[in-house]
């Protein structure tokens, strides 16, 4: 199994609660091995919503963020665009300013943190905003020769429960995180931090679902729970 201990992780999330649900067992061994974990939030906003409150609101998704960082030890996080201006809306926005971000005008860009893997959501998703993450972040990493460019040897896609509601075609995970029994209940406990976002079964944000869905990642590795990605370049 590979040894995370020197890595530095840079997940882009469109939005919160991304980040823990593709990638929460990623981030629990990395900073279980002594490494360095920074997240960029890519938008915030106040929605309505299919949740019984029917509504969140910009001031509690913060907040929410502030005790998932705590709880998994993140090194460092930024929100990038607060408001209903960008919310759901970053593809009216285009892929330039997400570009730049991520390369080098965030806090935490791909030039000022020196990432040795990046993780991005997957180009399948359904959602507007994670497609354009995708697109946007995968021309961040493009190659270049690392005595003018960062190069980041790792470019992983995470994936979500309703990935496969797509009209792109799909491709096979093909990069797997095996993750402990503890490691997944601290991925469904960073989960259940965010109230917000909670549904029940058999709401592909429900805990059941996030729980089902590792279990059959790991039936595809020979572990009880798995992480899986898309791996998009791997230099060893």
């Amino acid at each position: 199994m590979r040894d995370v201990k020197n890595e530095r992780l840079l997940v882009v999330a469109p939005h919160p609660d991304d980040e823990v649900i593709g990638c929460a067992g990623l981030i629990s061994k990395i900073k279980a091995g002594g490494g360095k974990v920074f997240v960029l939030f890519l938008t915030i906003g106040a929605t309505k919503d299919f949740s019984r409150k029917g509504a969140s609101s910009i001031s509690e998704r913060e907040a929410e963020i502030v005790k998932v960082v705590k709880f998994l030890k993140i090194d460092d996080y930024e929100i990038a665009y607060r408001g209903n201006e960008y919310h759901l809306r970053l593809d009216a926005h285009g892929q330039q300013p997400i570009i730049n971000l991520v390369e080098r005008t965030s806090r935490i860009s791909i030039e000022k943190i020196k990432p040795t893997i990046v993780t991005f959501p997957s180009l399948y998703s359904y959602n507007q905003d994670h497609q354009l993450v995708a697109q946007a972040t995968h021309a961040a990493l493009r190659p270049a020769e690392p005595t003018t460019k960062h190069f980041v040897p790792t470019v992983l896609a995470y994936e979500m429960p309703m990935d496969e509601w797509s009209l792109n075609q799909q491709s096979v995970p093909n990069f797997f995180v095996p993750l402990t029994s503890v490691e997944m209940k601290r991925k469904t406990d960073a989960m259940s931090l965010y109230t917000s976002q909670m549904r029940p079964s058999p709401n592909p944000r429900s805990l059941e679902i996030l729980t089902s869905l590792a279990r059959l990642r790991g039936a595809h590795v020979g572990h009880e729970f798995a992480e899986a990605y898309y791996s998009y370049r791997e230099i060893v």
